[in-house]
């Protein structure tokens, strides 16, 4: 089965951190991330200077991945806070047995202090978050027509192995 795990959650809340628990924890499971490829065209995490060429190689790679072999999950790490993003890729992303969106809820404070505890490039500014929280809007009905399945995760987890080989602070 062919599975595309799609990522919602604004930026610093854990999306990354959950992408690769369930990577360790999964086989056959690729994640395509914006940040990794934007350090990769750029050398820093916040620079958006090559978007453009980013999403193009986002799409790509969703595109690759699911094409690795037959039993494959392909989850997509970028924020998608706004519904456009997530039927964007609901519309656009085929081959696929099963869609999948996951919204990952943390409230402000809590995700201002995770936001704190990453690795210095990776933290983001408070005004950044604090502006996609006044941003976000909730899955509607349409949005989840495209999905096969919706996972809204509130309780924050743990797991020393991704805090230890992630990119958290020592």
């Amino acid at each position: 089965m062919k599975t595309f795990i799609l990522l919602s959650a604004v930026a610093g809340s854990g999306k990354s951190t959950w992408a690769e628990q369930y990577r360790l924890t999964h086989k056959n499971v690729f994640v395509v991330s914006s940040d990794t490829l934007r350090k990769e065209l750029t050398g820093e995490f916040s620079d958006l200077s090559h978007d453009k060429e980013m999403w193009e190689r986002f799409s790509k790679d969703i595109e690759k991945y699911r094409d690795a072999c037959e039993d494959v999950t392909v989850i997509a790490d970028s924020t998608n806070i706004l519904n456009k993003f997530r039927i964007f890729y609901g519309k656009t992303v085929t081959g696929f047995d099963k869609k999948i969106l996951v919204v990952i809820k943390k409230n402000i404070k809590t995700t201002l202090e995770t936001n704190k505890l990453r690795s210095e490039d990776r933290i983001i500014p408070d005004k950044v978050i604090e502006s996609m929280f006044d941003s976000w809007e909730e899955p509607d009905e349409e949005t989840l027509s495209y999905f096969d399945e919706y996972i809204v995760i509130n309780k924050w987890f743990s797991s020393s192995k991704v805090k230890d080989e992630f990119h958290y602070k020592s």
